[in-house]
């Protein structure tokens, strides 16, 4: 079943709010610009995460020109690359922290020895739960992928068991939010195929396991609600949405076709 591209968003800085774009070029690594950032703890070395480090999706970063300027909840503004910037950024997350680039690479997406690890929980109803270090792709702040898409229908779905929740796409993190909506969860049928999204192939490879991020607090009044987790788990088995690597660069716009390949 084909659908089109509803939306595009890219986040410069892990855990921080995303920007929603008109179009994404999108190479063998994933999203150009995607992740570029995290916050790296200075005594762990690990990538800080809103999975458990929920502050972060307060703050804000935009493009300036060759730059990006970060902004904080209180409103002060940050220029990445700043003298002051990483001392600013420690004392607002009570930890040593460097603002840190991901490395620019040329292989595929793996695991080996230089990959860091960010933490999280598999208990995300609970924030207090025990936590556990998972490793990112080697030179990368991803989670797991190159690629997050998220169908309309999904979201629905979700909306139709739980109405009184904010079912907002910000809690989701999705690259790109397909139009489509089939009466079941969409882009569960991709996995193991070869979708088109606009000038784009991908390898569907995964259902999404959702973490404690869709709980947390957003901006503009969007509430933390572990109905949101509850809701996932007990509809779906705790996926919502589908993991993806890039098997052709390209690039993708708001409007395009989505289309398997072998239908």
């Amino acid at each position: 079943m084909a659908g089109t591209v509803a939306g595009l968003y890219r986040y410069p800085i892990k855990s921080f709010q995303g920007l929603a774009v008109d179009e994404l070029t999108v190479g063998a690594r994933g999203v150009d610009g995607d992740r570029r950032y995290a916050l790296v703890d200075g005594e762990t070395d690990h990538i800080l995460s809103a999975k458990l480090h929920a502050v972060l999706l307060e703050a804000s970063v935009a493009i300036d020109g060759d730059g990006l300027t970060l902004r904080l909840p209180d409103g002060t503004r940050l220029a990445a690359g700043d003298e002051h910037t990483d001392a600013v950024l420690s004392e607002w997350v009570g930890r040593p922290v460097t603002l840190t680039r991901a490395e620019e690479r040329d292989t595929p997406l793996a695991y080996d020895d230089d990959s860091r690890t960010y933490q999280m929980t598999f208990d995300p109803e609970h924030d207090d739960a025990e936590v556990v270090d998972w490793p990112a792709p080697s030179g990368t702040f991803l989670d797991l992928a190159a690629l997050h898409v998220l169908t309309t229908g999904s979201i629905e779905r979700c909306r139709e068991a739980r109405p009184e929740t904010d079912w907002d796409v910000r809690r989701f993190r999705p690259n790109i939010l397909v139009d489509l909506d089939d009466g079941g969860f969409p882009e569960d049928a991709w996995v193991g195929r070869r979708v088109r999204v606009g000038g784009v192939v991908l390898d569907v490879q995964m259902r999404t396991v959702r973490c404690a991020m869709p709980n947390r607090a957003q901006p503009g009044g969007i509430p933390r609600d572990v109905q949101v987790f509850r809701t996932m788990r007990d509809l779906h088995d705790n996926h919502l949405g589908a993991y993806a690597a890039v098997a052709e660069p390209g690039v993708v716009r708001v409007g395009d076709a989505v289309e398997p390949l072998d239908d």
